[in-house]
């Protein structure tokens, strides 16, 4: 498989530290003149759902499960999902997988939180995590390995935005990684857009390799190609866009003239227009969430 990549290049630590400085002093000075904690909801639950990854967590497909796990136990309660205004991928994809939920796109979840709190019982906000205003409120965070720790780990576009001390101790932390994870995510289908489903057998017998590339534009690529890999799909092209990719549609029409058929993540998907959508070529994978049943209850 071969890997085209646009990664933040690796900084040797003596060039990394100044950058990590500034972008510290700067996080610190913003919390403490703008995020400082808020007033709580009289009436809502508030619920944040965050991790100090960057993107690429899977917290929106974790904020769809959790919204669908609520009405399943209380069919009468009203859920809004808040996202970032920025994040129209998520927008979208939230809308598609919750039409019964309000979602709303915006800059400032905690002003939103409050506007909404007396029309709904649940107001769940996708990510969150830095903003220290949005208290109390049930937090859960998706862990995918050793937090950073120390200020040089962390730098302006870089993997992590905070450190462990920066925040309260979370209600619940759900492993996502590693050996036995609390949650499974996981590929369920691949289909277009006329429904049809990818022909793993064929590709995985055929001699002239499987014609298949993957152009993902999520913060964790690297977890995409895995998850095909693992649902059988080989994969002759990665391609790595950048998350959130304003130019994701225009990207996509230039890759279509030579790929026989591309795959993309669910997020990625809902951001084109009809043309590429409605393409035999274009296939979208369905993720599947599992969460241990011990978890599932403490929720």
């Amino acid at each position: 498989m071969s890997n085209s990549t646009s990664h933040t290049p690796h900084l040797p630590l003596d060039l990394r530290k100044p950058l990590a400085l500034a972008y510290r002093l700067l996080y610190k000075l913003h919390h403490g003149l703008f995020l400082r904690p808020g007033k709580p909801l009289t009436h809502a639950k508030l619920v944040v759902v965050g991790s100090f990854l960057a993107g690429g967590a899977g917290k929106t497909p974790f904020v769809i499960w959790l919204a669908n796990h609520i009405v399943s136990l209380c069919k009468n309660k009203k859920v809004a999902v808040l996202c970032h205004a920025k994040a129209t991928d998520e927008l979208e994809l939230l809308k598609m997988k919750l039409p019964w939920a309000t979602v709303v796109a915006t800059s400032n979840r905690y002003r939103t939180a409050h506007e909404l709190d007396s029309q709904f019982d649940y107001v769940i906000c996708d990510d969150g995590f830095e903003d220290s205003r949005l208290r109390p409120a049930y937090t859960v965070r998706l862990d995918w390995g050793e937090p950073p720790r120390r200020w040089w780990d962390l730098w302006p576009a870089g993997p992590n935005r905070s450190l462990v001390q920066d925040h309260l101790q979370p209600d619940l932390v759900l492993r996502c990684g590693g050996d036995n994870p609390d949650v499974k995510f996981s590929i369920a289908e691949i289909v277009n857009g006329a429904g049809e489903s990818l022909d793993v057998a064929g590709l995985a017998e055929s001699a002239s390799g499987s014609g298949v590339w993957a152009v993902c534009g999520i913060g964790n690529p690297g977890r995409f190609f895995r998850d095909l890999e693992n649902f059988g799909v080989k994969v002759e092209k990665a391609i790595v866009r950048p998350d959130h990719d304003c130019r994701y549609d225009r990207a996509l029409k230039k890759i279509l003239k030579s790929a026989p058929a591309v795959l993309l993540t669910e997020k990625d998907y809902v951001r084109l227009g009809p043309e590429l959508r409605n393409s035999p070529r274009v296939y979208r994978c369905i993720q599947d969430l599992l969460l241990l049943p011990s978890e599932e209850v403490r929720i």
